[in-house]
C-alpha cells in the first residue's frame, strides 16, 4: 500500500494534535515495512515553515524547532534509506499539473502540489485532514483518508 501524506498529516507526527496517534500508527507501519509512504519535496519545506512559525509564535516548547526539524529530516532520511519513503521531486511537469488543479479547484499552490504528486505517483490514498485538499483529491478520483476522522478505517487499511 502506498500512502501520500500531505504536510497537514506529516506535521501530526511532530506536533501533538488531533490525529497524531493515527499518523503515529502509519509511521510504525512504514517502519515495519507494511506501507510505503510518499511525500513531495515541497511537503518537507512546508513542514519546516510551519514548525518555524509555531516556534516564533511561542507554540513550541523551548528547543522545539530544532528538535522538530531534526526529527522530521532525520526520520525522512532514514525511511528513504529503508525504501519506505519516496520524496517526490518538483519537476516542471508536476508543477504544471498542479497549476491546472489550482485553477480547477481554486486551491493554494501547496495543496495543488500535494494532489498532483498523489496523482503522478499513483498512490492508493492521500492522507490529509485539510478539507480543500480532500475535496480536490476526491474530485480527481483519489481515495482520501482523514487521520482526525477515520482512525478506525486507516487502521483497517494498514492491517489489510
Amino acid at each position: 500500500m502506498r500512502l501520500l501524506l500531505d504536510a497537514n498529516a506529516v506535521l501530526k507526527r511532530y506536533v501533538a494534535e488531533p490525529g497524531s496517534d493515527v499518523v503515529e500508527t502509519i509511521y510504525r507501519a512504514a517502519d515495519a515495512g507494511r506501507v510505503q509512504l510518499v511525500c513531495s519535496l515541497w511537503t518537507l519545506g512546508e513542514c519546516l515553515g510551519v514548525l518555524d512559525r509555531l516556534d516564533r509564535q511561542g507554540r513550541l516548547p523551548a528547543g522545539g524547532l530544532v528538535k522538530g526539524r531534526r526529527a522530521l529530516l532525520g526520520e525522512s532520511a532514514r525511511l528513504t534509506r529503508l525504501g519506505m519513503l519516496t520524496v517526490a521531486p518538483l519537476g516542471a511537469r508536476l508543477v504544471r499539473k498542479a497549476w491546472g488543479l489550482l485553477l480547477r479547484y481554486h486551491i493554494y499552490q501547496a495543496d495543488a502540489v500535494q494532489v498532483a504528486t498523489a496523482l503522478v505517483r499513483k498512490v492508493d490514498a492521500l492522507v490529509t485532514a485539510d478539507g480543500q485538499v480532500a475535496r480536490a483529491a476526491t474530485a480527481e478520483g483519489l481515495r482520501v483518508l482523514d487521520p482526525e476522522r477515520q482512525g478506525a478505517e486507516i487502521a483497517e487499511t494498514l492491517a489489510a
